[in-house]
């Protein structure tokens, strides 16, 4: 992908225009009504702030008045939390042409996984992104209807290509005698678009969207997407969806530092680390006790919008290399909760760095076969592998991508 305006050190004209992540959303505030206090006298007390709901615990207020407000409600004892929105921005890094294959796949023993399964359409997994281009011909039958909570309709085209590459990392349909394939070749992908033209995202946006990706029946989340303020308002749409049994993927970002990014950060979800060719923390790759597990984000060859591919960086795609394990583990046992399918891939992770849990990769870098095996009932029946072929100078044993 191009280098786009998020990146650091864009010129002086460009940051002035456009929000940092970590940025006060103007004139919003988060809010939650706290259990036993009437909805009829909420509604009054904001009413009498000069408070105007706009959403779904989200509110519009003066910027002007902004902090009295809030210090105003969280007075009234009326509310868990009250808030700032924050921007958010995405975490991928520029393309680098050099790789020739989809080098990834064997390194987390992809084949191995796929002589048992190849993913499950029962598997939703949601895409919080800049949308996905639905006419790729990678990602067409794998495409549900989504939605734009930027512009508030059901356009989810992908304007920018982030979510496209993503979303192919994932699913793009595999053995079908074109392009690439994605971890889970058969998994279905929710788009919901969060990130605006200027490619950022807010907070209480990324919030819906994990709201209705829970509701709308997605198994797997990922969220490429983050900013470095902590939230209330997202720890609460985490913790839903975690409740609904949702298990959420989110990429670390790409600063190269031990500071934490949310939702990755946040509690029940899977903060995903960068690895390369060579099992090392990618020099982009952020890292620290926040993180969960690590995967490959360095060279991912993968879908792009326009129906065509690309080679893509960053902690953007090790998240989803991530979580189109854990779409792969539930479709070999669809009663797994949750918490099991995060233990699964804890406990399968092949161990990098210092011995057990550090604060580099995790619990390791993610194994597919390994995954796919401890989930799978014993009497499940092996899928037929045809034989070994060699393409793109990479051998593929078991199934093959074309």
């Amino acid at each position: 992908m191009r280098r786009r305006r998020w990146v650091a050190g864009v010129a002086g004209l460009l940051m002035a225009s456009i929000p940092l992540a970590g940025q006060d959303v103007p004139g919003r505030l988060l809010i939650s009504v706290r259990a036993g206090v009437d909805d009829a006298e909420a509604a009054q007390t904001l009413k009498r702030h000069g408070a105007v709901v706009r959403g779904h615990g989200r509110i519009a207020i003066a910027e002007s008045s902004s902090a009295a407000v809030m210090e105003s409600l969280r007075a009234t004892g009326m509310f868990e939390y009250v808030e700032r929105d924050h921007y958010a921005r995405l975490g991928a890094t520029p393309n680098d042409p050099s790789f020739a294959s989809q080098w990834h796949l064997a390194r987390i023993a992809s084949p191995a996984a796929w002589d048992v399964t190849t993913g499950s359409p029962a598997v939703t997994v949601a895409v919080i992104d800049t949308g996905v281009d639905g006419t790729h011909p990678d990602l067409k039958a794998n495409v549900m209807p989504g939605w734009n909570f930027v512009a508030g309709t059901n356009d989810t085209k992908d304007r920018i290509g982030h979510g496209t590459a993503v979303a192919g990392t994932i699913a793009a349909a595999g053995n079908n005698g074109i392009g690439v394939a994605g971890v889970s070749w058969h998994s279905r992908i929710l788009p919901l678009v969060v990130v605006d033209e200027n490619d950022v995202a807010t907070y209480s946006d990324i919030a819906e969207a994990i709201r209705y990706a829970a509701d709308h029946g997605a198994r797997v989340i990922n969220i490429s997407v983050g900013g470095p303020a902590q939230s209330a308002a997202l720890q609460s749409a985490v913790d839903y969806a975690w409740s609904q049994g949702s298990l959420i993927f989110a990429a670390m970002m790409n600063d190269g530092m031990a500071t934490p990014y949310y939702p990755a950060a946040c509690n029940h979800v899977m903060a995903v680390s960068a690895t390369d060719a060579y099992d090392h923390l990618a020099s982009f790759s952020n890292f620290g006790s926040w993180v969960t597990i690590a995967a490959p984000g360095y060279g991912i060859l993968t879908t792009a919008v326009g129906g065509g591919y690309a080679f893509c960086y960053g902690t953007s795609f090790a998240s989803p290399i991530a979580a189109g394990v854990a779409a792969l583990v539930w479709s070999v046992n669809a009663e797994l909760t949750a918490a099991e399918v995060t233990a699964i891939l804890e406990k399968s992770a092949d161990d990098l760095g210092a011995a057990k849990f550090d604060t580099s990769f995790g619990w390791g870098r993610v194994n597919a076969g390994k995954a796919v095996g401890l989930a799978a009932p014993a009497d499940l029946p092996v899928v037929d592998a045809p034989a070994t072929i060699v393409r793109n100078h990479v051998i593929l044993h078991g199934q093959r991508p074309d």
